[in-house]
């Protein structure tokens, strides 16, 4: 080490070691090493296809190998970071042959010559690592845990404020019929517009168009901008036209919900749910995010499915139905924490030969004993001696009245 305080990076020193190589350099550990190992027993043609690539392009190969291992590492990396990583890290310029691959080149590989999703391809290694590897996959332990999106934070949409604004919106909309309606005979026009019970905005873009159709045989025109005074009818209009727009508005919220309660406007695929962690200074505000489940078998994960559901009882038959598409078979046993436990989940199970190893909610509480839920807080030693002590004074009391 270099003590001297005038130390800069591009003075000259002696190196104890010159050689720098893949071997000695990289843990024995590494992911890098089972990619390599992996793909060096796979159908290259699987995966790439090879028919419209030039000899200018880089090898198919080792442009996989640097895609999988930068999904294997940080579970996603886009082509600019690919593209650094080369420059960079030992492993990925061990495996591109100190060859430098442009973003571009990244781009061209994935989408021009990658056969295979990504997801596609974990599966497909899964299914090799099973046969070369003694695996049992007749167990799979099943976890989920929530991951924030990335939206914005303050970009609710809940499905009861969405119904409460409608409504009011709709009867505002009502009363702007009836004005119309009023406006209409004063000036003597046989025209009426029905009321609505339910919101139809079909129905006030239809009224729109025959209020513009009567200013205009009226000579009525729109005007717009500072100093220009609207007409009664225009006022009406511009009215009516803002709150079919709100509707419209409700409406893209109720497809963007579906059949849940909340979601984000900035990722309409993302669910607000409780988060461990809490930057809103603990006030259990809910933020937006996603519910990942996965399943392991040996150390092996085998499964994958990310959800909306708030709850880990709704993913359990999509899961392992994702689990049989994929591999043809189901396992014999699921074990799972007691958030999976449900009469539909089990019946699942039954109807499909998977053994019950869910607990219920709150099984632990209903197995307790009426005096351990008592005295839990108490030391094991401590709870002996005074039922010790009890079990001496019914000896005595029985003798003394004898």
């Amino acid at each position: 080490m270099i003590h001297q305080q005038d130390y800069t990076a591009y003075q000259t020193y002696a190196l104890l070691d010159f050689n720098i190589s893949f071997e000695k350099d990289v843990p024995a550990d590494d992911i890098s090493r089972a990619v390599i190992e992996v793909t060096e027993r796979i159908d290259i043609n699987k995966f790439v296809d090879f028919t419209h690539r030039n000899s200018h392009r880089y090898d198919g190969l080792m442009m996989l190998r640097l895609l999988l291992l930068a999904f294997a590492d940080n579970g996603y990396a886009s082509t600019r970071k690919l593209a650094e990583l080369c420059r960079t890290d030992i492993r990925y310029m061990f495996i591109a042959q100190n060859q430098k691959p442009s973003h571009q080149a990244f781009q061209r590989f994935i989408h021009d010559d990658l056969i295979m999703s990504v997801e596609d391809i974990f599966y497909e290694m899964n299914r090799i690592m099973e046969d070369e590897l003694p695996i049992d996959t007749d167990v799979l332990c099943i976890d989920g845990t929530k991951y924030e999106a990335n939206a914005n934070k303050n970009t609710f949409i809940w499905r009861k404020n969405t119904v409460r604004h409608r409504e009011r919106q709709w009867k505002k909309c009502n009363d702007t019929i009836k004005r119309i309606n009023k406006f209409f005979k004063e000036k003597n026009i046989n025209c009426r517009y029905s009321i609505l019970r339910e919101p139809n905005i079909d129905y006030l873009l239809r009224v729109t168009d025959k209020i513009e159709i009567y200013m205009k045989d009226n000579g009525i025109e729109f005007v717009h901008g500072k100093g220009c005074r609207k007409s009664d009818i225009q006022k009406l209009y511009d009215e009516l036209a803002k709150e079919a727009m709100k509707l419209f508005e409700y409406a893209l919220h109720f497809d963007m919900l579906g059949d849940r309660n909340s979601c984000s406007k900035t990722d309409p695929d993302a669910t607000f749910m409780h988060m461990k962690y809490d930057y809103y200074n603990h006030t259990n505000v809910f933020k937006p995010g996603y519910n990942v489940q996965v399943g392991v078998s040996d150390g092996f994960i085998r499964n994958i499915y990310v959800s909306s559901d708030c709850s880990d009882i709704q993913t359990y038959i999509p899961f392992m139905e994702k689990y049989e598409l994929m591999y043809g078979k189901l396992p014999l046993k699921t074990p799972a924490d007691a958030g999976y436990g449900s009469y539909d989940n089990y019946m699942y199970c039954r109807e499909n030969g998977i053994e019950l190893f869910m607990k219920y909610p709150g099984y632990y509480e209903e197995s307790k004993k009426t005096n351990d839920k008592r005295s839990d807080s108490e030391p094991l030693i401590l709870r002996e001696l005074k039922m010790a002590g009890i079990y001496v004074l019914l000896v005595m009391s029985s003798r003394w009245i004898r």
